[in-house]
């Protein structure tokens, strides 16, 4: 079976959906055909996957040009040049491309986080409109509608009294670590093991909360250090907001850190791992701390309560207050703190296996080429 992959920037994954794709692919590509179209800029032209073949696409510049660019020409290739039995997109809003897509194959959809239910400050308002529209191709076109969240399911059954195959994402079962390198980051900011706050996101932007950690830092009695890694350049105006918050705190601005080991090891010498989303399909950072046992601290949205249940310290989402009352009680009760998150480390790994993942994807492969029905009950 010949399957390719549109809707990711490429391989190998920094973040995001690209870390969903390439932990599903390394898993399947011995099954399977697999094609992945990337951004020529993103996938460097060495860049070798055993058993998936990488279509290097070029595109235009510009944030909104980019995605567009990029989606359009892996299209036309895969409608003229390609040979597939399945495209698989990802992203409801990329399947803008269905239309096309569809006059010659066969197409599974999955959605990493409705648009409909992301906040209005993602986007302008004509941007929010303009994306919105996508979720109508996505449900009406795609052969087979996937959900990485439970939100993102009841969301489209309310909306719109469609109903999507939930598909969560998932974690690896042996993680790797650098340690050495991880030792080498923290220390060039001059702090030591486990004793700083950390906050993590890919592209650090105003619904992952990052402000409600700096605003809590005003309301704790100790000044604890605090490392915040991510890409700032994507929200300017969000970014000197942050600045000025970290003012006269022990903050230290990381740039986004690309390799996974070294990230894995951060996460391993920090004291608490705070997680303060306030909108989130189903975030990959977030089950891969749980899955190492790092003690965190992350809002009580819905998406995070599915992901970890009760197996770790919820504070009330976009209320810094709270979250600074938590922050004090968790550094008084570190053991206690740390006790949930060796049961959020079993939890994640019992429940959200990237094997597990991986083989309902093949399933639900096997039965699109096959044109069966599909529900949540026929993908256990």
């Amino acid at each position: 079976m010949k399957i390719a992959y549109l809707g990711v920037k490429g391989l190998p994954s920094k973040s995001g959906t690209e870390r969903v794709l390439e932990a599903v692919v390394k898993r399947l590509a011995e099954k399977f055909d697999i094609t992945v179209y990337c951004a020529s800029d993103y996938t460097p032209p060495d860049t070798k996957h055993e058993g998936i073949r990488l279509i290097r696409i070029p595109t235009l510049k510009g944030r909104h040009l980019k995605p567009i660019s990029l989606g359009i020409l892996s299209t036309l290739h895969a409608i003229f040049l390609g040979n597939y039995d399945i495209v698989h997109v990802h992203g409801v809003e990329n399947c803008f491309l269905l239309p096309l897509l569809r006059l010659r194959y066969r197409a599974i959809s999955t959605s990493h986080g409705a648009p409909g239910r992301m906040p209005l400050s993602k986007w302008s308002r004509t941007e929010h409109f303009l994306i919105r529209t996508t979720e109508y191709p996505f449900l009406y076109l795609s052969s087979y509608a996937t959900a990485v969240s439970i939100m993102d399911k009841k969301y489209f059954q309310e909306q719109y009294k469609k109903k999507t195959i939930y598909i969560p994402n998932g974690v690896d079962q042996e993680t790797e670590i650098n340690h050495g390198a991880a030792q080498q980051v923290i220390a060039s900011l001059g702090l030591a093991p486990h004793s700083f706050l950390l906050f993590i996101a890919g592209r650090i932007i105003e619904r992952k909360g990052c402000h409600l950690l700096l605003e809590a830092l005003d309301q704790l009695d100790e000044k604890i250090p605090v490392v915040i890694i991510g890409d700032m350049e994507q929200a300017p105006s969000y970014s000197q907001k942050l600045t000025k918050l970290a003012h006269g705190h022990p903050v230290s601005f990381v740039p986004a850190i690309a390799d996974k080991s070294i990230l894995m090891g951060i996460l391993g010498l920090c004291k608490i791992f705070v997680f303060p989303s306030t909108a989130e399909g189903m975030s990959i950072m977030l089950m891969e701390a749980a899955s190492l046992g790092i003690p965190m601290i992350c809002s009580d949205i819905p998406e995070n309560r599915e992901v970890l249940d009760t197996h770790v310290t919820y504070f009330r989402s976009e209320d810094s207050v709270d979250l600074a009352k938590k922050i004090s009680w968790a550094l008084e009760n570190q053991k206690e703190l740390e006790s949930l998150a060796q049961f959020a480390r079993e939890w994640t790994k019992e429940h959200f296996s990237w094997d597990l993942i991986a083989a309902k994807y093949e399933l639900l492969y096997r039965k699109c080429m096959n044109g069966e029905a599909v529900d949540d009950a026929s993908m256990m």
